[in-house]
């Protein structure tokens, strides 16, 4: 028996805090009666969920939303989890053509078309593949060490997508970003480990021709569109455009610092064209994700904590903030890592990924001491990333 992971987020939410050792900085009862004083992305509410997901995949057509949680045996598994927060394991037995049971599922993502679950599978036969699960664990959910691998909804049929050298010095991926259409498929994928001049190793962003001949799903016209100055880069997701991608990258960065100083920028899969979005050389800023409307980016960043800075991992603390799609109108919207805010946590805390909901409201993955996640709403007063 695996155990199912915890309930869905639309559930009751879980009172951070008790009650009295609350400190909010504004009555909550202030906001009802001022409504129109507020601007569409002005922060209504922070609140923890019940769910301690790694992500949160809504599929098109589907009312199940997609998870990854680690089963009985520690092993990451992805699970659907119905309307009433009931979840059923997809990839805990084994299926003809399908990855083996023992192998963890990370990188969960959706193909628009509804049809496909996108999910990194750990590879066989690597080199550290035989280090205990929580020594690897960490890799594996940096990319490194899995494949891309496409699965129908039902757990039932399996089609590996990338077979990436074992052998080398450093093989995996992170992504997958789909345009709108499903038809283009982009990821950054690892081609060189980790050195004094290469942080978190080498990585190149790859594009590709999402083909399916026969009901069989593939990858087409492989190329590579790696930016000039990047070593690490990871890709976020598509503007509306269909053509610009959101990328973490660390292009102009030397080290020490290098990657660690990341930032956000934005590429024109089809023209190449680049766009600096942040430029905080110092200050971790990663994981930056288009509103739905486009107009907005939601991203983690570590720039209210200039002490806490990127390149000293064990210190780093980071916030969810938002900014306009042209770098404009920084804002914070949490306060997880300073006291006086219903969200305030007495130890460090990473933002991690903050998603979009079609809802308009921010599900984030904060990590804590010893990477224990946590998930949160982030409500908006108006249609912040929604509005046409």
């Amino acid at each position: 028996m695996s155990t199912p992971p915890p309930r869905m987020p639309r559930l009751p939410l879980v009172d951070p805090l008790p009650l009295v050792d609350r400190l909010p900085l504004v009555d909550p009862a202030h906001h009802h009666h001022h409504h129109h004083h507020h601007h569409a992305c002005a922060v209504e509410s922070v609140a923890q969920l019940e769910t301690v997901y790694q992500n949160l995949t809504l599929l098109p057509g589907h009312t199940a939303c997609y998870v990854t949680q680690p089963d009985a045996a520690g092993i990451y598994q992805i699970y659907s989890v119905d309307a009433q927060g009931v979840s059923t394991p997809l990839s805990a037995t084994q299926v003809p053509g399908g990855p083996a049971v023992g192998l963890n599922k990370l990188e969960l993502c959706a193909h628009p078309s509804g049809a496909w679950l996108i999910v990194g599978v750990e590879q066989e036969g690597y080199a550290d593949a035989w280090l205990p699960q929580g020594l690897k664990i960490g890799f594996l959910q940096s990319g490194v060490w899995l494949n891309i691998w496409a699965v129908t909804p039902d757990g039932l049929r399996w089609v590996q997508l990338t077979d990436f050298d074992v052998s080398a010095a450093g093989d995996g991926y992170t992504g997958v970003a789909f345009t709108s259409d499903g038809n283009t498929a982009v990821w950054a994928q690892m081609s060189g480990g980790v050195s004094s001049s290469a942080a978190f190793g080498v990585w190149r962003l790859m594009v590709a021709d999402w083909v399916v001949t026969s009901g069989v799903p593939a990858f087409a016209n492989i190329r590579d569109i790696t930016p000039a100055g990047a070593t690490w880069i990871e890709p976020g997701n598509f503007a509306p455009d269909n053509e610009t991608l959101l990328i973490s990258t660390d292009i102009g960065l030397a080290p020490p610092i290098g990657a660690y100083g990341m930032d956000q920028w934005s590429i024109n899969v089809v023209t190449g064209a680049l766009e600096q979005l942040t430029a905080t050389p110092t200050v971790w800023d990663e994981h930056g994700l288009y509103s739905p409307n486009g107009k907005k980016i939601a991203f983690m960043s570590s720039v209210p904590y200039p002490d806490a800075a990127g390149y000293n991992v064990l210190n780093l603390k980071t916030e969810f903030m938002l900014m306009n799609a042209d770098g404009s109108g920084l804002q914070q919207l949490t306060h997880f890592n300073v006291p006086g805010y219903p969200e305030s946590q007495l130890s460090n805390r990473v933002a991690a990924v903050a998603q979009w909901l079609p809802d308009g409201s921010l599900f984030g993955v904060v990590m804590g001491p010893g990477f224990a996640l946590t998930n949160w709403s982030i409500r908006f007063h108006g249609p912040c990333g929604n509005s046409t």
